[in-house]
């Protein structure tokens, strides 16, 4: 499941805190108004947000210094630095920020930074909880969660219910330390009269495999403009066998327009999709055009896959003009959030010495990139760590990789980590000429027609060197038949 819309707690900063001066509360929404229009793709911009806010801190407006703690933490446009990041929300707090409070209360809580114990993590919290903030009381839910589910659950509904916290009642269906019959059983009351909860409900019917109550729920949640609800439903019509892929774009695309992150991306995907398949020059613009903005907004409110999608759209100049930096920036946003085909991608445009080539690489590989994954056993091969680049090849080939198949045929060949074993080197080829690999197809050619690990067969021979021909392998496009 993905948000279906803005988080309220940056309303409540501004609410909580317009006292201290209007002037910095315009400065600080204009900020944030920025950050939601798009990052800062150059140095000078970045500075300039960046000392908005501290000017605003300065003056003791407490949101601006909890967003630049949030800033800190994360290494956004100033160097990652935890202990800073506590500096300004301990100032945010003096000024009694509640939001400061919780992230306080997360570092402490998480034994994030030695100056900061678990006993004052769960004071912050108390204090937070206390002024009544929202996410404080999930934190707090979160916290009991293990001793205590009951009180946990009614305390998420409850926050729910007063502060309209989607994530506090989608962790209800979500946790698995929940008893599922009594989530639904709350879910069922509040559906009554509330959309979202009808959407939950929507969905939860739907992983359980009840279609009737799931459409049930969408279609009341989607009637009422709930995004979610439209997310829901377009899934209910896309898995019932007899539902009509128009109505279930359709849905995708309300969603999407009513700001449900995931549909957003659905939706840009699908569109990059047709637009491959048009010859239009003047409806795949457009449908690329559509692309880009539906991943624009998926990439601002932080889906990691469509940050590596629009990333890949600046940068080659796809529904918009071409910015090779900026695409780059998006794909390191992407690949910090673990997404591996922005690691993979980023790893390829750096130089081979560059130091972060190979923490790319095999963070791309370990988080299941085939093509990363066949780089690492390669890249192990050359330096002779032969046991490694064995088990890589062997997660490419549970991912049913072709070439993995084909690269462990090799080094059976070569007797590289391996005793050398002809009849394996042959089964290996098959498998890759099974996957449709064209180097292996040439050479089951030879292992038929000069009995390498396996009887001569012409018959055989023939077959695959056809095939290898029909694929332009260049050995095999000179041999004559």
């Amino acid at each position: 499941m993905s948000d279906t819309k803005i988080d309220k707690t940056e309303a409540l900063e501004v609410k909580d805190t317009v006292g201290y001066g209007d002037d910095h509360a315009v400065n600080y929404q204009h900020v944030l108004a920025l950050e939601q229009q798009n990052i800062a793709y150059t140095d000078q911009e970045a500075q300039q947000r960046v000392d908005i806010l501290v000017n605003a801190s300065n003056n003791n407006f407490a949101a601006a210094s909890t967003r630049l703690g949030q800033w800190h933490l994360l290494g956004h446009y100033v160097s990652q630095n935890i202990e800073s990041a506590i500096l300004f929300f301990q100032h945010a707090v003096k000024l009694g920020d509640a939001l400061a409070m919780v992230e306080l209360a997360h570092i402490g809580l998480q034994s994030l930074s030695p100056t900061l114990t678990v006993e004052q993590g769960l004071d912050y919290l108390k204090q937070a909880v206390d002024l009544n903030h929202p996410e404080a009381i999930y934190a707090s839910a979160l916290h009991i969660l293990e001793n205590n589910p009951d009180a946990a659950l009614n305390l998420l509904v409850h926050n729910y219910q007063q502060h309209q916290h989607e994530v506090s009642l989608k962790t209800c269906i979500e946790n698995l330390a929940f008893d599922q019959n009594i989530v639904i059983e709350k879910l069922e009351d509040l559906a009554q009269k509330d959309s979202f909860a009808s959407a939950l409900l929507a969905f939860q019917y739907f992983k359980q495999g009840n279609d009737k109550k799931a459409f049930k729920y969408a279609q009341k949640a989607q009637e009422q403009n709930d995004a979610y609800g439209c997310y829901v439903r377009a899934l209910v019509e896309e898995k019932d066998p007899k539902g009509d892929p128009n109505v279930a774009y359709a849905f995708f695309v309300k969603a999407a327009q009513l700001g449900h992150v995931e549909a957003s991306y659905w939706v840009a995907i699908d569109n990059l999709r047709k637009a491959d398949l048009i010859d239009d020059e003047v409806e795949k613009e457009l449908l690329n055009q559509q692309a880009y903005q539906f991943l624009q907004f998926a990439a601002l409110h932080g889906h990691a896959a469509a940050k590596f999608s629009y990333g890949q759209c600046l940068r080659i100049g796809i529904g918009t003009e071409k910015n090779p930096e900026q695409g780059i920036q998006w794909l390191d946003q992407a690949a910090q959030q673990g997404n591996a085909d922005a690691q993979f991608e980023l790893a390829m445009l750096l130089n081979l010495d560059d130091p972060r080539h190979l923490a790319l690489l095999t963070a791309s590989a370990q988080n299941g990139h085939v093509q990363a994954i066949l780089c690492m056993a390669i890249y192990e091969q050359r330096q002779q760590h032969f046991s490694q680049a064995i088990q890589w090849l062997d997660v490419a080939q549970q991912a049913k990789s072709a070439r993995a198949s084909y690269l462990l045929a090799q080094m059976y060949r070569a007797g590289q980590g391996v005793d050398v074993d002809l009849k394996q080197v042959v089964n290996l080829l098959q498998q890759a000429a099974d996957g449709g690999d064209v180097d292996a197809y040439f050479e089951l050619y030879q292992a038929y027609s000069q009995g390498l690990g396996i009887r001569k067969n012409k018959k055989n021979a023939e077959k695959y060197l056809t095939l290898a021909q029909q694929n332009q392998h260049i050995e095999a496009s000179a041999i004559a038949l």
